[in-house]
């Protein structure tokens, strides 16, 4: 069942190296295949959570690029990750906590994710179909950071001992902040992806306050996602 009303977004900025395509290919049909019986009707509202977060993400993360890609442009030089990283993460974390907390939205169990410099992914969630959610977002962090650790990897020339060490410890010290942007934005653009895949297959067989009745009512759609506006909150992100 598709639902009316949620236009997909736009293609994403060629910005990472071609491989990237590949690998979002391949995550694609990774969710195609996913088992079906990993959510039912009890995951609806979870899936229904992450589905706006997500959403909020990538809107924040647009809005992030833009700023940065401005500041750039004024500065004459490139702004590196790890010296916004940890802000730009708080605007993004800000945006999905006000959603999830949203009266507009619905009651839902939380779960969370990581990938470390050495590639392993850590899931922490309370059900199987939340963990396939997290673990097909930490996936493509898992996809990028095995490339960047391809043994031909341009980093690993020791002409420069100063930049081998720092990607050696921390691959961020090889991205732009615009690349680090991009690389979150598409895990979250997966997981829209993901969370709007299982929404559909349960739609029309469970009741939850995820689905309301089409303009037909013949059948069922999602119900809309919260938009609050950002400016009513108090925020300590530095880049409003």
């Amino acid at each position: 069942m598709k639902f009316a009303g949620y236009p997909a977004s736009g293609a994403l900025v060629a910005r990472a190296l071609a491989a990237v395509a590949f690998a979002f290919a391949a995550l694609a049909a990774q969710a195609q295949s996913q088992s079906r019986t990993d959510c039912d009707c009890a995951d609806a509202n979870d899936l229904f959570s992450r589905y706006c977060a997500a959403r909020g993400a990538v809107g924040e993360w647009d809005r992030l690029i833009r700023q940065v890609r401005s500041e750039e442009s004024k500065q004459g030089k490139v702004i590196s990750a790890l010296s916004t990283k940890d802000d730009l993460a708080l605007c993004v974390d800000e945006v999905i906590s006000v959603i999830r907390h949203d009266k507009g939205n619905v009651p839902a169990r939380t779960a969370r994710g990581s990938t470390d410099r050495n590639c392993n992914v850590t899931v922490d969630a309370p059900t199987a179909c939340l963990r396939g959610v997290i673990e097909y977002h930490e996936s493509w962090h898992k996809k990028m950071c095995d490339a960047h650790n391809q043994p031909d990897a341009p980093w690993r020339d020791t002409s420069n001992p100063f930049s081998y060490l720092g990607a050696l410890i921390n691959r961020m010290s090889t991205q732009s902040a615009i690349d680090y942007m991009y690389e979150e934005r598409t895990g979250y653009m997966l997981e829209v992806q993901y969370t709007r895949n299982r929404l559909e297959e349960l739609a029309g067989r469970c009741k939850s306050d995820a689905f309301v009745p089409a303009p037909s009512g013949r059948s069922f759609t999602l119900r809309r996602c919260p938009r609050p506006d950002m400016r009513d909150f108090e925020r300590k992100c530095t880049r409003p």
